[in-house]
């Protein structure tokens, strides 16, 4: 019996999904896919997550193709997945995490200091600009740099001095 028949055996044993069987090891679920179809091999990596997951199953029976493998009745342990313990980009944002100094303005503020930046560069600029109000907050921030993007994709910057 081959590597991928004793994982496919190892899943139905476990009574796990291919995806649940992925996450418990930690890798990503179109590995266990490509495993299972025969498209790819495992790599030694799985194979080494596996041991770890599921250490009643001996490496010797998991690895040589003229064993069978024994599943014993213990649950799987599930390995710590790095990608679990990482937020991820869609995760909710926990409420009163700090901002960064450079990016607390308010979403009004910046809508409004643009839309008056296109009215004003405008040829058709009309009397009617609505200015945002100026707060001491404004006053005390300074110019970092200004970033020009064009339209072929190209930019220049430039520092104050």
């Amino acid at each position: 019996m081959n590597l991928s028949a004793k994982i496919e055996l190892l899943i139905q044993a476990k009574k796990l999904s291919a995806s649940q069987f992925a996450d418990t090891l930690g890798i990503p679920r179109s590995s266990i896919s490509h495993i299972l179809s025969g498209r790819n091999k495992p790599s030694l990596d799985v194979v080494q997550k596996i041991l770890i997951a599921f250490p009643e199953i001996p490496a010797e029976e998991l690895l040589d193709d003229k064993r069978d493998l024994s599943i014993s009745a213990p649950a799987p342990k599930v390995a710590p997945s790095p990608i679990a313990s990482t937020p991820s980009l869609f995760d909710a944002v926990i409420p009163g995490a700090p901002e960064s100094p450079k990016n607390n303005l308010p979403e009004q503020t910046i809508v409004q200091s643009n839309l008056r930046r296109s009215r004003e560069s405008s040829p058709k600029a009309s009397q009617s600009v609505v200015a945002a109000p100026i707060t001491t907050a404004h006053l005390a921030k300074k110019i970092e740099r200004v970033i020009i993007f064009y339209t072929d994709g190209t930019f220049t910057e430039s520092k104050p001095l």
